[in-house]
């Protein structure tokens, strides 16, 4: 299937009460790994690509190989550009066949956040690429984003509104209590404050700082309304600790295929995992 935008992949699940897994992939195995499940599930999925992913690989080297794998794919995907706070980054992904990106202007005031996306959503809008914007600031550390715990704030209703309604953002992310990385300790989410947002705004909510979260609160974000969710530090952990396991069998470690297909298998049950908590298993 073609590439498609992120915004068409996720009005669906807000209409069929599900949330779409977006993963933080890191290479081409990665990538083709996540597909794979996906399609075993019947779950479409959104291919997440942080900022220094895509500097180290190259924009147009990275999708290249990322729109061979969608086309190759029995479900829709979806590439989508995370955290990045260079405007002219999000340019050049937009005019190198990214169909969805984030400009992330959250650290800067109110005013000064809508006007940079609203200018990056005229842009992509052109083109038909999908743009999603963030309100609050979300504590940890996520690629080359580091808030401290107490310079986090949640993202309020009035805010929210004015954002939505006049950035031009087609997903939206409030902060609202999520972290980026391992959380250390039951994270407080004001589960209240997202409904209220997701009954005044059009757009599909996002979940950053998905890893870690349990059962009942991804289930219960999604029953309010969450379509789409933020799933990296778990990605990392799962390709990491494979490569680590299949190195320490020393009958094994000798055989470069076989760790990828190893490492696969982890990155394939790890997305699985995910995708049937969301609800997202044969809804293609």
């Amino acid at each position: 299937m073609p590439l498609v935008n992120a915004l068409g992949i996720l009005q669906q699940a807000s209409s069929s009460g599900y949330a779409v897994g977006a993963y933080n992939i890191l290479n081409e195995l990665t990538a083709r790994a996540v597909v794979k499940a996906c399609e075993e599930m019947g779950a479409p999925v959104i291919l997440q690509t942080s900022t220094s992913t895509a500097k180290q690989i190259g924009i147009k080297e990275l999708i290249g190989f990322l729109i061979n794998i969608a086309e190759n794919a029995s479900i829709p995907v979806s590439v989508h550009l995370d955290h990045c706070k260079d405007p002219e980054l999000c340019y050049a992904c937009v005019d190198a066949g990214w169909p969805s990106i984030m400009i992330d202007a959250s650290h800067l005031p109110l005013a000064e956040n809508i006007s940079i996306t609203r200018k990056i959503a005229e842009y992509a809008a052109k083109k038909g690429v999908s743009v999603e914007g963030e309100l609050g600031a979300i504590s940890g550390v996520e690629d080359e984003i580091s808030v401290k715990d107490d310079e986090s704030h949640l993202a309020s209703l009035a805010d929210s509104i004015a954002f939505c309604e006049q950035s031009g953002a087609d997903l939206f992310a409030p902060a609202i209590g999520t972290a980026h990385g391992m959380y250390k300790g039951e994270p407080k989410l004001d589960f209240e404050r997202f409904a209220e947002i997701k009954k005044a705004v059009k757009q599909p909510l996002v979940i950053h700082g998905g890893t870690g979260l349990s059962t009942e609160a991804f289930k219960k974000l999604i029953s309010l309304g969450a379509s789409k969710i933020n799933i990296s530090t778990a990605l990392k952990i799962s390709y990491l600790s494979s490569i680590k396991t299949y190195m320490s069998d020393k009958d094994e470690n000798s055989n470069p295929l076989k760790l990828d297909a190893f490492v696969e298998n982890s990155i394939m049950e790890m997305a699985k995992e995910h995708n049937e908590i969301f609800g997202a298993v044969n809804v293609v």
